[in-house]
């Protein structure tokens, strides 16, 4: 009887040193796992999606830039882009960047423009998909280069919080906000100036946190140009400015995620 009370307290103490010692392998693999999953996150690139609506040019740039190292421990994991037929998805797939289109029309089909309020909500559903598609990507940054919608409070509010958003305006901190003419608007006011006091018109570009008002945010990187009107067309200065913004939102882009952990 005794010996048979020694045997099941042996098994049940083996049975328990093998437990524990279970439990202790378990922890030790759970944190080496956690360890290395800390190590690949720290040393981990830099992760940016980028907004286009059109021909991607500052996505070509940003492409560019991390490939000839000016834009350093970085890639583009995603591009949206608000067009199904704009170029610079070509211009992403040729460098196996995954791509998502997230078009309005979808949303506003078969609502009559009469209909104020549905087109309302259906533009707030479209904003709460875009925030969506955008925290999925898991970026570091969201650059909106060339972008042509504005990024309304609904999508704001539930991208996530430390996630900066930045933006590519072609005209200088209080000029010609909200609108997709400034180009247009600065050379015209260029010409005005010219004609009645023979002076040249300084424009420009800048980039700036994306707010709620629309190209309001902080200046991040600015640009400006002299424009004479004598020298140089519109196209010529459309040209150059954008050779310009090129320049600005690598710049600003590269600046913002500096100052990211």
């Amino acid at each position: 009887m005794f010996c048979h009370s020694a045997n099941r307290g042996g098994y049940a103490l083996a049975a328990g040193i093998g437990l524990i010692t279970g439990i202790l392998i378990n922890q030790n693999k759970e944190l080496f796992k956690s360890l290395k999953l800390t190590k690949r996150k720290k040393n981990a690139k830099k992760r940016i999606t980028v907004l286009i609506s059109g021909s991607g040019s500052n996505l070509q740039a940003i492409i560019d830039s991390i490939e000839n190292g000016t834009i350093s421990d970085a890639e583009i994991v995603s591009v949206i882009s608000s067009s199904k037929k704009a170029y610079g998805l070509t211009r992403a797939s040729n460098k196996s960047i995954p791509t998502q289109v997230h078009s309005l029309y979808p949303y506003y089909k078969g609502v009559p423009k009469e209909d104020t309020e549905l087109r309302k909500q259906k533009r707030v559903d479209y904003e709460i998909k875009l925030a969506d598609i955008i925290n999925d990507t898991n970026p570091d940054i969201v650059v909106c280069a060339g972008w042509l919608l504005i990024l309304g409070s609904d999508c704001l509010k539930r991208i996530n919080k430390n996630i900066p958003i930045i933006n590519l305006h072609p005209a200088l901190p209080g000029a010609f906000d909200g609108t997709v003419h400034a180009i247009d608007m600065a050379y015209e006011t260029a010409l005005k100036v010219k004609k009645e006091k023979n002076e040249n018109f300084t424009a420009g570009c800048m980039c700036h946190y994306v707010i709620e008002d629309v190209d309001k945010g902080e200046p991040i990187v600015i640009k400006k140009l002299v424009i004479d009107t004598n020298k140089e067309t519109l196209e010529q200065y459309e040209e150059r400015l954008h050779k310009t913004e090129h320049i600005a939102i690598v710049e600003a882009t590269n600046k913002v995620l500096s100052h990211k952990k």
